[in-house]
């Protein structure tokens, strides 16, 4: 079993899955990025799979597909951007081989988002950061990224393993100490990302349990007092979430 990823432009990750002879890239948005994964560990990935339908995700996947003869996965409902060979909405399971993979729709950030759970890791693509929340601007719904957060992410295993569609763990975290200053997670999170990037190195993922002590977004029910404090109401969590998400929106370090 594989599972590995690049960083590509500033921020942005591929993913390669491996179980055998089969294997698979999630969002290969830079053929470079997507071609050096694969050679890395000598694979030719016969499958692609996509979290959602942005261009800096799946803009690599054209060339990739064709390099590799792959087939691509993804949800129709985000045909707005690209059409896959297979439409993966209402499906639950995938088997590529012998890959077995877990798929969680999660609408919000996109109306076709999904999650891929494999291995004890979870690939969340834009809608779950490190420390943070996919943002709505660019076809989103943050109140059904709010339901998604409440009903099927809260669902999900604490052990998982988060690994994100992009590293944008400091700036989600000093948000988070904004809004929270006396949250030591996010305060040990934050030092966590500040080492490795000293170093030149790339973040551990961290598990959804850490992830629910130290993200706003995962804590959204939990912060209405604080948020009263500021002059905010909410009537409920899901309220707490948008709100939460038009002030990352706004905010600046």
């Amino acid at each position: 079993m594989i599972f590995d990823r690049r960083r590509y432009g500033r921020d942005n990750y591929v993913y390669l899955l491996c179980e055998g002879r089969d294997a698979a890239l999630v969002d290969p948005g830079d053929p470079a990025g997507a071609f050096a994964l694969a050679e890395k560990h000598a694979v030719s990935p016969r499958f692609i799979l996509h979290t959602h339908g942005h261009r800096d995700h799946t803009g690599g996947t054209p060339e990739v597909a064709s390099r590799f003869g792959a087939v691509v996965y993804g949800s129709g409902a985000d045909s707005t951007w690209y059409r896959p060979d297979v439409d993966i909405g209402g499906r639950g399971d995938l088997s590529l081989g012998a890959l077995r993979l877990r798929v969680h729709e999660v609408p919000g950030h996109t109306p076709g988002s999904v999650l891929y759970e494999w291995g004890g890791q979870l690939i969340s693509g834009d809608t779950l950061f490190w420390g943070g929340a996919g943002n709505c601007k660019f076809g989103g719904d943050p109140a059904r990224l709010a339901e998604s957060f409440a009903g099927t992410i809260a669902r999900l295993d604490g052990a998982l393993k988060v690994n994100p569609g992009h590293d944008y763990a400091e700036a989600n975290l000093l948000f988070a100490l904004d809004l929270e200053p006396s949250n030591k997670w996010a305060q040990l999170q934050l030092e966590s990302s500040r080492r490795a990037h000293a170093c030149g190195e790339e973040l551990s993922p961290p598990a959804l349990e850490d992830e629910r002590r130290s993200n706003p977004f995962l804590r959204a029910g939990e912060l209405g007092p604080l948020l009263a404090e500021r002059g905010f109401s909410c009537a409920n969590a899901r309220e707490a979430f948008v709100l939460i998400r038009r002030l990352r929106d706004a905010w600046r370090t």
